[in-house]
């Protein structure tokens, strides 16, 4: 093994979701490869920011992770640093759905000015490589993935009532709201059931559909999933959600549980139309999937097996390792 290098992993936030699927899971494999991941957060005060400068300068290995710096910021990265790698999963450029998924100026200059400096870009799926490739460089396409479990699957909780579940956080609690209708109409044909959302809010539902809120948490989120009999996740069709990664679909697959998901993005290729869940391109066959999941416990139980191992084969970190390895050691080198 070569002498063992630091790579210096800038982030928003410690926290974030994209740093321990993007990152840390895969940890222990870069670091039995030689590669030492260090995360540092990007915060505002810039004497927090020289450090973290003066770090990667000192190591002379950089990952930007999902992080747009300022453009004279990339140039004092840049020039402190031997190799510098980029890494991205979300559509960096524009404003989220909710500030209309349409290109900020700001941010297309902040995008550019990082693709342009790094020595590697890669990112979550080939709707972004695109995106890289349009702002200078080909990007090298690796999923956001998840861990699965072995053993039996997670039995599902007792009925009734049935359970559908969600995943997310209080930014992308509107996507939920946008299938308002379709939970409303799954009740109205008698099927009543529970919505259970698990993020840090709740959204706003009509009478009809209980609500129940379950805090999000690292330690908790496996048991919040098995909490449900089928997982839901609506998207509406923009620029941005183009660009989601799908990790909440992928959580609740590798959990066995089906999912219901709009045809948008990656999700149309995660969920394997009935055969782990349902692709639903109109309200209609959201509706119309969510009653046969509802109403046959096989079909479901059948469904939620094979999305576990379909994860497992196509979308997790087992399978994955090699190839981001590949990616870094090859960048660093």
């Amino acid at each position: 093994m070569s002498r063992l290098r630091t790579l210096v992993v800038i982030v928003g936030e410690r926290t974030d979701a994209v740093v321990r699927h993007r990152a840390l899971a895969f940890g222990p494999a870069l670091a039995r490869a030689g590669v030492a991941l260090e995360v540092h957060a990007w915060e505002k005060s810039w004497l927090a920011r020289r450090k973290v400068l003066a770090r990667a300068e000192a190591v002379g290995n950089a990952l930007v992770l999902s992080r747009l710096l300022a453009p004279v910021d990339v140039e004092r990265l840049r020039v402190r640093v031997r190799r510098l790698l980029f890494d991205f999963d979300d559509a960096l450029p524009l404003r989220d759905t909710a500030g209309g998924a349409t290109p900020s100026r700001t941010r297309v200059e902040r995008f550019r000015a990082i693709v342009e400096a790094a020595d590697a870009v890669s990112c979550g799926n080939a709707y972004l490589a695109d995106l890289a490739e349009r702002a200078g460089r080909r990007a090298t396409v690796l999923p956001t993935v998840v861990e699965v479990g072995d053993g039996p699957l997670p039995s599902e909780p007792p009925v009734p009532p049935h359970v559908l579940g969600w995943i997310g956080s209080r930014a992308t609690l509107p996507y939920v709201e946008t299938a308002t209708v379709e939970l409303a109409a799954v009740v109205a044909m008698g099927n009543p059931f529970r919505l259970r959302i698990i993020a840090d809010a709740s959204p706003t539902m009509p009478p009809g559909i209980p609500v129940e809120a379950v805090a999000w948490s690292l330690a908790g989120e496996a048991a919040a999933i098995d909490g449900m009999h089928v997982g839901i996740a609506p998207l509406p069709d923009d620029p941005w959600t183009r660009g989601k990664c799908g990790l909440k679909v992928l959580q609740m697959l590798a959990r066995g549980r089906p999912v219901v998901a709009s045809a948008v993005g990656v999700q149309s290729d995660q969920v394997r139309d009935g055969v782990t869940g349902f692709v639903a391109a109109t309200r209609e066959k959201f509706v119309e999937s969510v009653l046969d999941l509802l109403r046959d416990d096989g079909l479901r139980r059948r469904m939620g097996a094979a999305g576990r191992e379909d994860v497992r084969a196509r979308w997790s970190v087992a399978v994955w390792t090699p190839r981001v390895v590949e990616h870094v050691t090859g960048a660093l080198a």
